[in-house]
C-alpha cells in the first residue's frame, strides 16, 4: 500500500476514501484470521503450495499427475492449497457441488479457512495489480498492456468484493 500511496497520481481510477477502505479491508482479514477458532490451530498438512491448473496433468481416461514439487512443504494448510487451486471455480454456477464435495471431504474448519483464503485472493485482485500499474511505468515495452490487464482486473474485482463483502 505504500507504493500505492506514494504513487497514486497515476491512479486516476482510484480515489483516496477507496485506499482507505483497502487498508481497513486488510485488517479486517487479519483480524478474521486472529479471531477465527478454525485458524488457530497450527497447520501440520502436507502441502504442494503452487496446486493451480498450470501444474495438473489430466489423461484422456480422466486420471490425472500433479507436477512442480519444488515447494513442497510438511507443515501447511491444505486449504490453501485448495482455495488457489479451486479460485476459478469460486462463485461459478458449478462452486455449489465443488463447495459440497469438499465440505464433505475436509470438513467445516478447512472450509472456514478456505472462504476467508478466497476472500484475501479477491482483495489481492483488488489492491496487488494497482502496483503492478504502477511499476508497468518503468517498462515501456510493456506499460500500455500491462496498465490496462491491471485496471481490467482491479475494475472487475473491486465491484465484486463489494457484492460479496460489502463496504
Amino acid at each position: 500500500m505504500q507504493t500505492i500511496r506514494s504513487e497514486k497520481h497515476l491512479l486516476d481510477f482510484v480515489t483516496d476514501d477507496a485506499l482507505d477502505w483497502f487498508d481497513s479491508e486488510v485488517e479486517t482479514l487479519n483480524r478474521l484470521v486472529h479471531q477465527l477458532p478454525s485458524f488457530q490451530k497450527k497447520a501440520n498438512d502436507t502441502v504442494h503450495n503452487d496446486i493451480n491448473w498450470h501444474n495438473v496433468l489430466v489423461e484422456e481416461n480422466g486420471g490425472f499427475w500433479m507436477i512442480d514439487w519444488d515447494d513442497l512443504a510438511v507443515h501447511g494448510d491444505v486449504a490453501m492449497d485448495y482455495s488457489v487451486f479451486l479460485w476459478p471455480l469460486y462463485g461459478s454456477e458449478d462452486w455449489p457441488f465443488w463447495e459440497e464435495r469438499l465440505m464433505d471431504l475436509e470438513g467445516r474448519e478447512r472450509s472456514e479457512r478456505m472462504e476467508i483464503y478466497f476472500r484475501a485472493k479477491l482483495l489481492d485482485d483488488v489492491i496487488d495489480v494497482l502496483a503492478d500499474y504502477i511499476e508497468a511505468e518503468n517498462m515501456p515495452e510493456v506499460k500500455q498492456r500491462t496498465q490496462q490487464r491491471a485496471k481490467d482486473i482491479h475494475l472487475r474485482a473491486y465491484p465484486e468484493y463489494l457484492r460479496r463483502y460489502g463496504k
